[in-house]
Formats: structure tokens, C-alpha cells, sequence
């Protein structure tokens, strides 16, 4: 039996919708793979990059609140992992408490720094004297309250007030009702090209650019001269030097392409330090609404 990470513990948005993302994989259909929660996005895919366990599945991206930066700067820092697939999951976040609670009563409202970040008017709104406490999931801030006395609540997904018999008082408080995030799945190996002609592929690079006018430009240059759409760009610190920044670019089609071996070759060329991060069929919210 494959093992395969996610962010925990139980109750998480993460096992929410990896529970849904294996339901909708048939190769796992009749050989599910045995889920091991980590509390941390950063031991989760140390763990997959030394090969203790099989696959990650992490999130990288919400549309409400933008990109996961534990999850970028891990990709910048493994080895031996490829992303292999992504999972577009719709997220619907809730007020959760131990007993049924005034909203002026609430002094605390723990969560992650992600769904505090989705629900800011709300709180800003409802309950603007209860301090925020960010926590490393959402299952772990229901886990601290359902065994508080005090008047604190949490934000997390309903199935975490199942797991940990509290209340949900409020549905549906994050601020953009199309709330999604975008998962994805990481491995140690590069998945295979879904069409012949790669229209139906992703591939999800990193850059690390000279600190000078015009280096990210000539970046974009080689995509955009040879028409390959780029779908996503993303700045992270590089965590060696002060100023120095690495680039995270999603383009539509497979890294194999003549096309596409064409532009990296070209940055190379301009000693433009690249790393390939995976390429992997492409998922729009539009299908996973449907």
C-alpha cells in the first residue's frame, strides 16, 4: 500500500479534499493509499523528499488569499519530488464553537493564517474584538476549542465540528463565495503527457534571476516570443541573500515539448537558473463545479 501526506490533523480542509481527490482518482479505486497526517506543510514534503512516504498533497494556492508560501519554498528547496497532479476544491468555512456563544461574547477565533485571511470581514464585521490566533491547520484550532472553557471559537470546514463534537454556528463566512483552493499532488517521479499534443498539460517552473534592470523580462521574453501562455507568476524570497528573489511560472503545455525545450534551452543559454518543479494535466474550477 502506497502512503501518501497531508496537512492534519483529522477535520483539515487537506483531508477534506484529499478524501474527495482520492474518490476521483480511478488508478486508486480498488489500492487506496494509506493517509499519514503531518502538522506542518514543511515535514510534510521533507518527508516526501526523502522518500518516507509516497506522495505529498499539500495546498499552493486559494483564490481568495493567493499563494501558500510554505508549500513555494519547499518546492524551492527539495530534491527529489515532481508535482504530478493538481485538485481544485471548493472551500466553505464556518464559525465553530464549543457551546452556542453570543458573537459579542467571543473573545479568541483561532484558525489558520490562510482561512482568517478568507473570512477578514466577517471578523472585521461581526466580531472585531475577538484576537486571532493562527494556528498551524484548521483542525487544530477545532481541536483547542472543543476542550476550552473560555469563550473562544474557531474557523474550519463543518466536518471538523463533527470529528470534535462541537458547534457550528455560522456557514459560509468566507468573504468571496467562489472560495477554492488549489491542491496539489507531488511524487518522485514526472507524470506523463495527458494528450499528444500537450494542449491538456501544465508545467510549473522555477527561476532564480539576477538582482538587475531587466532580468525577469528576459524570462518572460522567451515564453512570450514563442506564444507559450504563461498562466502564473509568483515572487518568494530566496532565503540565501537580502533582495534576491526566485520566480514561480505555470505555462500550458508539457515540459518535453520541442516548444517548450526550446525557451529553457534558450534561458540557459542566459545562465538563467531554472528548475523544473513537474508538468501535469491541467484542472479549472469549472470542472470541479460541474
Amino acid at each position: 500500500m502506497s502512503s501518501i501526506g497531508y496537512l492534519g490533523p483529522k477535520g483539515s480542509f487537506s483531508e477534506e479534499a484529499l478524501y474527495f481527490f482520492i474518490s476521483s482518482e480511478k488508478e486508486w479505486e480498488n489500492n487506496l493509499p494509506n493517509p499519514i497526517p503531518f502538522n506542518t506543510i514543511t515535514k510534510l514534503l521533507a518527508a516526501c523528499d526523502k522518500k518516507e512516504i509516497d506522495f505529498g498533497f499539500v495546498p499552493l494556492e486559494n483564490s481568495t488569499e493567493g499563494q501558500v508560501g510554505a508549500t513555494l519554498d519547499m518546492l524551492a528547496q527539495t530534491e527529489n519530488i515532481y508535482i504530478s497532479k493538481e485538485f481544485i476544491h471548493p472551500v466553505e468555512q464556518c464559525l465553530l464553537t464549543r457551546t452556542p456563544l453570543e458573537l459579542s461574547q467571543i473573545e479568541r477565533v483561532y484558525s489558520h493564517e490562510q482561512a482568517l485571511g478568507q473570512c477578514r470581514d466577517f471578523l472585521e464585521t461581526y466580531i472585531p474584538q475577538a484576537q486571532q490566533i493562527i494556528c498551524p491547520s484548521t483542525a487544530e484550532a477545532a481541536k483547542i476549542i472543543s476542550s476550552a472553557e473560555e469563550k473562544w471559537a474557531a474557523i474550519g470546514p463543518r466536518r471538523a465540528a463533527d470529528l470534535y463534537n462541537i458547534q457550528c454556528q455560522t456557514a459560509k463566512i468566507q468573504d468571496e463565495t467562489l472560495n477554492a483552493t488549489r491542491f496539489i499532488l507531488v511524487g518522485h517521479s514526472l507524470a506523463e503527457m495527458s494528450t499528444e499534443t500537450s494542449e491538456g498539460d501544465k508545467t510549473s517552473l522555477l527561476f532564480l534571476a539576477d538582482n538587475v534592470p531587466g532580468s525577469l523580462f528576459e524570462i518572460l521574453k522567451e515564453f512570450a516570443s514563442r506564444k507559450i501562455n504563461m498562466s502564473r507568476i509568483e515572487s518568494r524570497p530566496s532565503k540565501k541573500k537580502l533582495g534576491e528573489y526566485v520566480f514561480f511560472v505555470d505555462i500550458d503545455g508539457y515540459v518535453f515539448s520541442p516548444i517548450i525545450q526550446e525557451a529553457l534551452w534558450a534561458l540557459r543559454e542566459k545562465n538563467i537558473s531554472t528548475k523544473l518543479l513537474g508538468s501535469y494535466p491541467k484542472t479549472t474550477f469549472n470542472e470541479i463545479q460541474s
